[in-house]
């Protein structure tokens, strides 16, 4: 299976969910957001597409952002399983009509994410979250988890967004608390935070693969774990 990887950004890349898709058997693609245009054949062959995270924001309206946006909700539309975390859930939510708009404040840090109503545990955290932005969904959107009043995951026809980072490890951490402006990171134990992110790369790993069988099951598609 060819599962396209939409890198929005070097400094957000597909890490432990990249290495728990090749586990399963799926070849990746990764193709560069900025100027995704131009893989338009690469990304239509594609069986699955997964777009991910950046510092950028969905409402700066550069060129390619909305190029993306109008191929998701192509995507979304015909039925094809796409895969959206962080930036990439952004671009999905306003892919099919909801709106992103700044917290106010950066949720850094692992914490409690709650399942939504009737949604599978596999959504409920504790994940680790890195925004300032969040989205508010159109009515025909499910939502699956949230923390506080903040939605972090998603589904729409065979299309979910992830809020939160599954596939982040600690080499993600320590790039993100490097580029963001110490004011922003007011009250957050950077240290503790990326300790615990390193530590879990591998004590997390059950909740990440049930959380990957649940997005796959929502998704369509077919990459059972390995044995």
């Amino acid at each position: 299976m060819r599962v396209a990887i939409v890198e929005n950004s070097p400094l957000a890349p597909v890490g432990l969910l990249g290495t728990a898709l090749e586990r399963r058997g799926a070849r990746l693609e990764v193709l560069p957001g900025p100027g995704l245009a131009v893989h338009r054949e690469a990304l239509d062959g594609a069986d699955f597409l997964v777009s991910l995270g950046s510092p950028k924001a969905v409402y700066d309206g550069d060129d390619w952002i909305r190029w993306q946006v109008g191929y998701l909700a192509a995507a979304v539309a015909a039925g094809r399983p796409v895969l959206g975390i962080c930036f990439g859930a952004q671009l999905l939510a306003a892919a099919i009509g909801g709106n992103v708009e700044p917290t106010g404040t950066l949720h850094a840090g692992w914490g409690e994410i709650e399942a939504g109503a009737g949604a599978d545990p596999a959504w409920r955290g504790p994940w680790l979250r890195w925004h300032g932005d969040h989205v508010r969904l159109p009515p025909q959107a499910e939502v699956l988890a949230r923390a506080g009043d903040t939605v972090q995951a998603f589904a729409i026809r065979r299309a979910v967004g992830l809020q939160f980072h599954p596939e982040a490890h600690g080499g993600c951490i320590a790039n993100w608390i490097g580029m963001t402006p110490p004011e922003r990171l007011r009250g957050v134990d950077t240290a503790a935070e990326l300790a615990l992110t390193q530590a879990r790369e591998a004590s997390h790993a059950p909740a990440r693969e049930a959380l990957l069988d649940e997005v796959l099951r929502r998704c369509g598609v077919a990459l059972p774990a390995p044995a």
